[in-house]
């Protein structure tokens, strides 16, 4: 029995050893060399979609688990000395240290097995195999896809990045993006317990509005991780729109206090307009740190259990570029533009965890004992913007929206944001320009409104050559945004109501600035539509209204503030 079971054990060394030191291509081998037993064919080659090498694998593994039990039992303590020493001695110079980390935390054969399957399944290069692939992933756990996606980027290219970042130049192909959320806290622990942390860095965003108990977990995660995590947090970039450039932005730096944002945006930019705060606080500092780091490939905690747009979520996900993007890297002659994966055109998401749910991730923590935000302690379940965060509605308790539905509360729906919404402008503008196709500007007709332009607009609001006891209700609007559109019934009627002593005029801002005040920029518009009630007694004023866009509440608003005059 003893020779039987190590000859089985031999055998399955043996097979090992010369999957592991075979040629990258193994078409030429013959069908009897015993390289058929664990090779995997390429993803477009496969013939049967149901069943794959890797899910033969981990249908096999229940078998050989038991296999290696009975082994085990019976050859004792004497016979795993002999095993181990044989796998030690029968690990080739090409068998990635991914591997051996992982054999050295679970010392199961067909898992050992499953892994180098995987190793043979490269990223895809057309659609078909970025299906077959997630197929492939959909049923791993976590910690195989996470190794899978190490050693396919990583794998043979530690030493010589390692060196590279010696002499100042950073390449990172694969980097963790977390906001130290319950999902992003499994993932770094995995990374962690499989000891590829400290090739894999970390990034977190800071948008300078975060819980202070999120600022103070910042540390709590770098302690427990010690120098394997390296953590780099991104700050605000500071975009601004010189009247000169005609509506194209300038870099300017990074913004590193709150007080200092509040000066070169507002203090209400994530409500006034939302997009525009998400691009100057989250994907401007994001994209340009993958990009100065040449990243490849990105790790999101996402999953298809936080319902929405991520119920159809897949492991593998390919980003492009926005198609006028200026993308900087510098490229070889050799690179496959016909790739329509190619890194010059977007980079890969992964999402590990994408088939969890909540309570899986939170047993993880609990079982692992992952320090966690202690703001989870107190009911929140998603946590962001402080302003912006609050806890889930109960009333969407057991849908899948519950986990993130106290998220991203109080935003403004109902008007444009003027940075953003110009941006479109300008994009879709030049797009008619080099399509050769007429710019027309869509009209919202207001009869009994004063249309003001940049000669007008001092005439009439700065020397009020309306009568002296008058007041002026001004809209700032863009006849492309949406929001404009819907209150343009709003403003008709409010003009047609002929409020006594209030006069509506309007000012078109698309193409248009707003001419300064007594040098000053009196009007501040960070969305369309804006509305100022301006006077002049006893001496001149310009109040903006912040109320809802509604009929009755806007001539409620102005009623009052005739009459307290």
């Amino acid at each position: 029995i003893i020779v039987t079971a190590a000859s089985e054990s031999n055998t399955r060394i043996m097979m090992a050893r010369r999957h592991n030191s075979r040629p990258q291509s193994s078409s030429k081998d013959g069908p009897n060399d015993g390289h058929h037993l664990l090779e995997s064919p390429p993803l477009s080659q496969r013939k049967s979609p149901n069943i794959s090498a890797v899910t033969w694998r981990s249908m096999m593994i229940r078998k050989d688990t038991n296999s290696i039990q009975k082994i085990k039992h019976v050859l004792g303590l004497v016979m795993i000395v002999v095993v181990v020493s044989l796998l030690n001695n029968s690990r080739g110079q090409q068998h990635h240290v991914l591997s051996e980390r992982y054999d050295a935390n679970d010392n199961s054969a067909a898992e050992t097995e499953l892994l180098q399957a995987l190793y043979d399944l490269p990223l895809p290069t057309t659609q078909k195999e970025l299906v077959d692939l997630n197929d492939e992933l959909a049923g791993l756990e976590p910690k195989f896809i996470l190794q899978w996606a190490h050693h396919t980027l990583l794998a043979g290219n530690h030493n010589y990045l390692r060196s590279r970042e010696t002499s100042g130049w950073n390449s990172h192909p694969l980097v963790q993006v977390t906001s130290f959320g319950p999902t992003g806290l499994v993932i770094l622990d995995q990374l962690s317990k499989y000891n590829v942390l400290d090739t894999v860095p970390v990034i977190t965003i800071d948008t300078l509005h975060l819980f202070k108990e999120s600022y103070v977990f910042y540390d709590t995660v770098q302690s427990h991780y010690n120098s394997t995590l390296h953590l780099t947090t991104t700050k605000p970039v500071h975009i601004a729109h010189p009247p000169e450039l005609d509506g194209d932005s300038v870099f300017k730096g990074f913004i590193f206090s709150k007080v200092e944002f509040q000066d070169v945006y507002s203090p209400t930019l994530w409500k006034t307009d939302p997009r525009y705060y998400t691009k100057v606080t989250k994907i401007d500092p994001l994209q340009q740190k993958l990009e100065e780091w040449q990243t490849i490939m990105w790790i999101t905690g996402r999953r298809r259990s936080q319902g929405g747009e991520r119920e159809k979520l897949d492991v593998l996900e390919f980003d492009s570029f926005p198609p006028d993007e200026d993308n900087r890297r510098v490229r070889s002659q050799e690179d496959n533009n016909d790739n329509p994966f190619h890194s010059s055109k977007g980079r890969w998401k992964l999402n590990p965890l994408a088939y969890w749910s909540y309570d899986q991730v939170w047993n993880y923590i609990k079982a692992n004992e992952v320090p966690y935000n202690l703001l989870y302690d107190l009911g929140f379940t998603s946590i962001g913007d402080e302003m912006t965060t609050t806890l889930p509605k109960k009333s969407h308790v057991g849908d899948a929206i519950y986990e993130r539905s106290g998220r991203f509360v109080d935003l403004n729906r109902t008007e444009c944001g003027l940075h953003s919404h110009l941006q479109k402008i300008k994009a879709l503008k030049k797009h008619h320009e080099e399509a050769g196709e007429e710019w027309t500007v869509p009209e919202l007709t207001c009869e009994k409104c004063i249309d003001l332009n940049e000669d007008t607009f001092l005439e009439t609001v700065e020397n009020n050559n309306l009568r002296d006891d008058s007041l002026l209700l001004l809209e700032f609007y863009s006849p492309f945004c949406g929001s404009c559109q819907e209150f343009a019934p709003v403003l008709n009627r409010l003009a047609d109501y002929q409020i006594p002593n209030i006069v509506v005029a309007r000012f078109d801002i698309t193409e248009q600035n707003i001419p300064k005040y007594n040098n000053q920029e009196l009007f501040q518009v960070e969305s369309t539509p804006t509305l100022y009630l301006v006077g002049h007694s006893p001496s001149f004023y310009a109040e903006v209204y912040s109320g809802k866009h509604e009929f009755d509440a806007i001539l409620q608003w102005l009623t009052k503030k005739r009459n307290s005059r």
